[in-house]
């Protein structure tokens, strides 16, 4: 059986921030000292493509200090040395990254993503090789001191390491299928979505990638020593502090109670006349007037974004048809990504990732488990209608609130379910009959609607077990929401006062931050009455 560890890897760091750990809070206390540093503006950040050779040389000088030398500012310099090759990996891979999203048909960025994307299981290997490095030090005892990583720090470093040629080989066939289902989505961008071309022509080549990242993640999850992709997911890529037994109670729990409320919502026609057109730029006024009006650190980050154009709120066909937050860690700037819809939604989109922006730009790169950084997306978007009068925008928050709950539950579930198949039933038409019945079930079914769209939901590919993500941290962030509307100042407060955390499970953040568990056995039913009468 293998040791697994409990690391936010590439998703985290890709998502949110650096994986690292700030030295008994030094990091942080130190940009309080400093603030933030001038500004880079996007359009003069340098892409360099990543020397692997490079990399490897500093990792193994580094593990050497970290294996033999007992003066501790040598071994931090060696750590620090590591870290900075790290942070220029990623700093490129998000560079990539947005560059390849901003034109999925440019071929350089293509080519520069892709070399990218599969260098990060070398990577990551190699701040595990370091910690394990540093585990058997013989210093040990002053690293896991206050000032340093803490108590303990390297007990799931100890003993054998998941990390060996296997597992990484499984990490670079993840990365080269999860690149060919973005080159299928380039290809596909000029066909109209939902139409029958689109799923005969590039849907069922889609279904075909899906199926072999489930059957490799299966594997991948069973070498581990896990029982199920699923757990291995919760405890590898996202350091959840909850399991699978407990998400399939909370999901049947909002099937059942929040299922009924959100077909009533859907039977009033509400949709029918609730998206206005608009032009994306009004996203940005919209986030600038809430982000003045609330003042503060909130205020600062905006500015910042806005000095530096740490955005890009532009359409295009050629564009990855997906919204995100990326810190470029060696400019310590987040930077948003935004494929607007030219609808009034998209001032909650860009509210959303301007929660990211806030959190990554507070800490320096989020520290933050994700379903933690997910509360403060979705808080922002709550936020930001307590400070700007639009009561259209508030009801269609609460009601996208209801969507929220009822869509990404039936794609939790749907993941669950997914997974859980014996590789001999992964076929494409298993996968298709499954996800019809878990979306029947959630009742969102509708005329015209078809089985085969799970093939154009990007996370299911790029970031599997993700979503429930989103559940979670909608019902914390309404949370943040009923208390502002309890007393102005204080959902915001307790946002900005949490910007900095560092825990990784959303049951640890709520206790610290004095909010509710989204797993209290009552707090499903008292969401459905707070919606109800919102929406009523």
């Amino acid at each position: 059986m293998k040791k697994i560890i409990s690391l936010c890897l590439v998703l985290c760091i890709l998502l949110s921030g650096c994986s690292f750990v700030d030295f008994g809070g030094y990091f942080n206390h130190l940009m309080g000292i400093l603030g933030h540093g001038p500004v880079t503006p996007f359009d003069s950040m340098v892409y360099t493509r990543p020397d692997m050779t490079q990399f490897q040389q500093t990792l193994d000088t580094s593990v050497q200090t970290a294996e033999t030398e007992k003066n501790i500012h040598k071994v931090v310099e060696a750590i620090n040395a590591f870290y900075t090759a790290y942070d220029s990996f990623y700093t490129a891979y998000a560079l990539s990254n947005i560059h390849y999203s901003l034109d999925l048909t440019d071929t350089y960025w293509v080519e520069e993503y892709n070399f990218c994307s599969q260098q990060t299981a070398q990577a990551d290997a190699g701040l595990d090789s370091l910690y394990r490095a540093l585990a058997k030090s013989p210093i040990r005892d002053q690293l896991e001191g206050e000032d340093y990583f803490g108590a303990g720090f390297f007990d799931a470093y100890e003993g054998e390491t998941l990390y060996d040629e296997i597992f990484q080989g499984y990490l670079e066939q993840e990365a080269e299928l999860v690149n060919q289902y973005y080159a299928l989505s380039s290809q596909a961008a000029a066909t109209e979505p939902y139409s029958e071309a689109y799923f005969t022509q590039y849907g069922s080549q889609l279904a075909e990638v899906f199926v072999e990242l489930v059957a490799l993640r299966q594997r991948m999850a069973a070498y581990a020593g896990y029982n199920s992709y699923m757990e291995f997911a919760y405890d590898f890529n996202y350091g959840r502090d909850y399991n699978r037994t407990v998400t399939r109670t909370y999901l049947e729990a909002i099937r059942q109670e929040l299922v009924p409320l959100y077909q009533e919502l859907e039977a009033s026609g509400y949709w029918d006349s609730a998206y206005v057109p608009m032009n994306p730029d009004n996203a940005f006024t919209y986030m600038q007037t809430a982000a003045n009006a609330m003042g503060g650190l909130v205020q600062d980050a905006f500015e910042t974004m806005e000095a530096g154009k740490l955005y890009d709120l532009s359409y295009s066909p050629n564009k990855f048809a997906n919204s995100f937050c990326i810190y470029i860690a060696d400019y310590q700037s987040p930077y948003i990504f935004l494929t607007p819809t030219g609808t009034n939604y998209d001032q909650l989109a860009f509210a959303h990732e301007f929660g990211h922006f806030c959190n990554n730009y507070a800490s320096g790169g989020s520290m933050a488990g994700l379903d933690v950084a997910e509360v403060f997306s979705q808080g922002m978007e709550y936020l930001s209608l307590c400070y700007v009068n639009d009561p259209a925008l508030e009801k269609m928050k609460m009601a996208d609130s209801l969507h929220v709950f009822v869509s990404q539950a039936a794609f939790a579930s749907f993941e669950q379910q997914v997974y859980d198949l014996p590789q001999s039933q992964l076929t494409p038409e298993k996968v298709e009959d499954l996800y019809h019945s878990v979306m029947t079930g959630f009742g969102l079914t509708y005329p015209g609607w078809d089985s085969r769209e799970y093939v154009m939901i990007p996370h299911f590919f790029v970031s599997a077990m993700y979503v429930v993500s989103y559940v979670v941290s909608n019902d914390v962030a309404l949370q943040l929401y009923m208390l502002e509307k309890e007393e102005a100042g204080k959902g915001l407060d307790t946002l900005v006062s949490c910007l900095t955390t560092q825990h990784s499970g959303i049951q640890a953040f709520v206790q610290e931050a004095g909010l509710t568990s989204p797993f209290d056995a009552v707090h499903v039913k008292e969401i459905a009455q707070t919606l109800k009468k919102i929406l009523a």
